[in-house]
């Protein structure tokens, strides 16, 4: 055949000869999700070496950073001893996460922290190797371990039961039949040592120069470190319209259960409890609105979630050192 004739496939290419594409997506919210993709990078929070490995989507880079950015932060630590999902959305519905709102309205965005399921920790040896040391030691551990992690998270310890035993004896003596009714000895539960005075800032730092166990100080330096980096910063306000949107939820479901002994009374109230836990929507453990369309308010929202990410990274530590005490 003379040369030419025949059929010929068309190659097409762009004016600068790259390939015309071959395919083109069209994803709902995907504009909505460019501009807070923007804002990510802006804000610093956002990897632009992301964006070749998230195939031209927003949303994608945008998750692939929100990814990056906890592995940077302590993520791996943090998973050891606690199991948070961070969700980020324009809902606080859990049931109905999703994708930016198609409407483009980036305005009111959250970064909520919501356990998957409860920590567990036994104290009770950590306490009676403090006590040792010193016989406050203890109650100051406790006071700075538990209030530092519950800035940020809800934990679950032996204030929590004896809550719910004051709210079960308060129902038992509207019931005719209460006698039948046998109530959780919690305060068998609770260690003398716990009972007694913290000690102050002052009188922990003269107890701490003279501590010869390695254990206990390196624990209290732990836990005064905790205390420091949780109270550094201020938590987020939420707003009466945020709040406005939590009427119906439950309250927040525990990241961490702390016992003194295993399957002790308080480990029996948190069981009996946590049947009830999901009969509503809880409310999440922690949020941090935010406007997303302002690269601003996005950087303090990751500066309050830095700081969590610091205090739990912290917490697993304490709860790797306790873990090892027989």
């Amino acid at each position: 055949m003379p040369k030419g004739a025949g059929w010929t496939i068309p190659r097409l290419s762009l004016p600068d000869g790259r390939p015309v594409p071959t395919e083109f997506r069209l994803v709902e919210g995907e504009r909505t999700a460019a501009k807070l993709a923007l804002n990510f990078l802006e804000a610093g929070i956002g990897y632009a070496d992301e964006w070749a490995a998230s195939g031209g989507s927003a949303t994608t880079f945008i998750q692939r950073s929100l990814n990056r950015w906890l592995d940077d932060h302590g993520r791996a630590k943090i998973q050891e001893h606690f199991f948070l999902d961070v969700v980020l959305s324009t809902s606080l519905d859990r049931y109905c996460y999703g994708q930016p709102a198609a409407s483009g309205d980036i305005s009111r965005m959250f970064l909520a922290i919501e356990p998957e399921s409860a920590g567990y920790v036994v104290l009770g040896p950590t306490l009676r190797l403090l006590e040792a040391a010193h016989p406050r030691l203890p109650s100051t551990f406790l006071n700075l371990f538990l209030g530092g992690l519950n800035r940020w998270i809800r934990v679950y310890d032996y204030r929590d039961a004896l809550d719910r035993m004051d709210r079960l004896r308060e129902w038992s003596e509207d019931d005719p039949e209460s006698d039948r009714i046998e109530l959780p000895n919690i305060e068998a539960s609770i260690p003398e040592c716990v009972r007694r005075k913290p000690l102050s800032a002052r009188g922990l730092a003269r107890v701490m120069n003279t501590l010869k166990d390695d254990r206990a100080q390196q624990l209290m330096e732990q836990a005064v470190e905790l205390a420091r980096m949780s109270n550094s910063a201020d938590l987020p306000v939420i707003e009466d319209e945020t709040r406005d949107l939590l009427t119906d939820c439950g309250e927040p479901v525990p990241a961490l259960v702390v016992v003194f002994e295993q399957q002790d009374a308080i480990e029996g109230s948190f069981d009996e409890e946590s049947l009830g836990m999901l009969e509503v929507t809880p409310e999440a453990n922690l949020i941090l609105p935010f406007d997303g369309a302002q690269s601003r308010t996005l950087s303090a929202a990751f500066a309050q979630m830095r700081q969590l990410c610091q205090t739990l990274a912290l917490g697993a530590g304490i709860l790797k050192s306790s873990s090892a005490i027989d």
